[in-house]
């Protein structure tokens, strides 16, 4: 049994997104902070990151509509709990990520909302606040490395129970 339509579609546009996002923001965390073309990434950077927001709504109510196919008999105990686990831990960055981010630029003293390609403006929802855009920096910091890391682990367990595992334990199929 494979997710249904409207999960791979998610999954795998969401997929591209974060990891653009993730791409991006540790290229934008590498240019000198005197650089004159410093911030010309952060207004797509934000406009993507408002949209894996809205994003996340749409998969988490499509999720919880949709039957899940169970994972493969094959699987031992302890990789049925680590896949969940997983999936969770991604649920959760994927979401730490999105509002910390966007409460970092709504705090942020220069930030007058998100422009979404010139469409619409994200108003600001918090008052300006130096201390609390920064600790929102940290939380948007620490959650790209942890997205980082399950997005690794991620990927490993998709390539192991594809190639290395016996072809009834493959999970990719269900996502493709």
């Amino acid at each position: 049994m494979k997710y249904s339509l409207s999960m791979r579609l998610l999954h795998w546009s969401m997929a591209a997104m974060i990891i653009g996002l993730l791409a991006v923001g540790l290229y934008m965390t590498g240019i000198p902070d005197d650089a004159p073309d410093k911030y010309d990434l952060y207004p797509a950077h934000k406009a993507f990151g408002f949209i894996v927001l809205m994003l996340i709504l749409v998969r988490v109510a499509t999720r919880l509509r949709s039957q899940i196919p169970a994972l493969p008999d094959g699987l031992a105990s302890w990789e049925q709990k680590l896949s969940h686990a997983m999936h969770a831990l991604l649920y959760l960055s994927m979401v730490a990520m999105a509002v910390s981010g966007y409460l970092m630029s709504s705090f942020y003293e220069y930030s007058h909302g998100i422009e979404l390609f010139g469409l619409i403006t994200v108003p600001d929802i918090t008052d300006k606040s130096e201390y609390w855009s920064g600790v929102f920096h940290l939380i948007h910091e620490i959650g790209g490395w942890v997205m980082i890391g399950a997005l690794g682990f991620h990927i490993a367990g998709v390539i192991k129970h594809r190639w290395l595992d016996a072809p009834e334990n493959d999970v990719l199929g269900r996502m493709v």
